[in-house]
């Protein structure tokens, strides 16, 4: 007769642990939040936001995205592959996680944010030697053959304010080495990504200069629709918390340190030694 009287408290207990991590997720709580289901987690393959080095991810985005999932009890994979294919996975998908994405009113149909994480600056580059011809030009600029990563917001950028986009290489540092071979005219991307994709390119970013500055927007987290809300929630109370403490800013110095920081990590103290 004890053991039974044992074994029903236990089978109890087992019976209520999935109501109280439900209850206990729903409260915001992140290590429970993050024990729901994998995450499929894509960077971007940019330096300084992702890229291999020695055969290993690293990265802002990439580090950041490891130092939240340490903060909730995780470790779900981070894959650098082409932005097109993460894209294109995210918008079919739950429970996945894009680690760079500028936030826009498409996007938010189909994607939840989470941040901002970084500002970027999205431009137009030539040439060095080429920025005062090709703005002499006027409105023939918008005739000039140019290239952006493919799906990117740059190549959405640049023909929302009418430039003629007709090349999209898979990513930055191919786009580098088709403006260097004069394969287009002017080049779209984040001022932040173009020095690092033309060194890995085998050039420098004073073979490059800048023609004009498209827009400045904030760079996100962003699930893709589906995926459960208290996954989100656990992200976002991890990223706040390290806006709080300084870890955040410290890692953004770290990666980008020419580049400020989001208006809501400029409103806590300094980064942590």
């Amino acid at each position: 007769m004890p053991a039974p009287m044992r074994a029903a408290p236990q089978a109890l207990v087992q019976a209520l642990i999935p109501a109280l991590v439900l209850a206990l997720a729903c409260c915001g709580v992140p290590g429970v939040a993050a024990a729901q289901a994998a995450l499929r987690i894509f960077a971007i393959d940019s330096k300084p936001i992702g890229f291999v080095e020695r055969g290993h991810a690293t990265g802002f985005t990439v580090e950041l995205a490891r130092q939240i999932q340490q903060r909730i009890g995780r470790s779900d994979a981070i894959q650098l592959i082409p932005w097109a294919r993460a894209n294109t996975i995210a918008m079919s998908e739950p429970n996945v996680l894009l680690l760079s994405v500028v936030r826009t009113p498409e996007r938010e149909q189909r994607l939840v944010f989470v941040g901002p994480i970084f500002i970027a600056h999205i431009s137009a580059f030539a040439l060095k030697g080429r920025g005062a011809e090709l703005r002499a030009l006027g409105d023939g600029i918008y005739k000039l053959r140019g290239g952006a990563r493919r799906g990117s917001v740059f190549a959405q950028r640049a023909r929302f304010y009418g430039y003629n986009v007709m090349d999209e290489p898979a990513n930055s540092m191919a786009a580098a080495r088709m403006l260097m071979s004069k394969r287009f005219d002017l080049w779209f991307d984040s001022e932040e990504l173009v020095g690092p994709a033309l060194e890995m390119a085998g050039y420098s970013r004073d073979d490059v200069e800048l023609v004009k500055q498209l827009s400045v927007d904030d760079a996100y987290l962003a699930f893709s629709k589906g995926t459960a809300p208290e996954t989100v929630r656990a992200w976002d109370a991890a990223l706040r918390e390290m806006k709080r403490d300084g870890s955040f800013q410290r890692l953004h110095q770290y990666w980008l340190p020419q580049v400020a920081l989001p208006v809501d990590a400029r409103q806590h103290g300094r980064p942590m030694p």
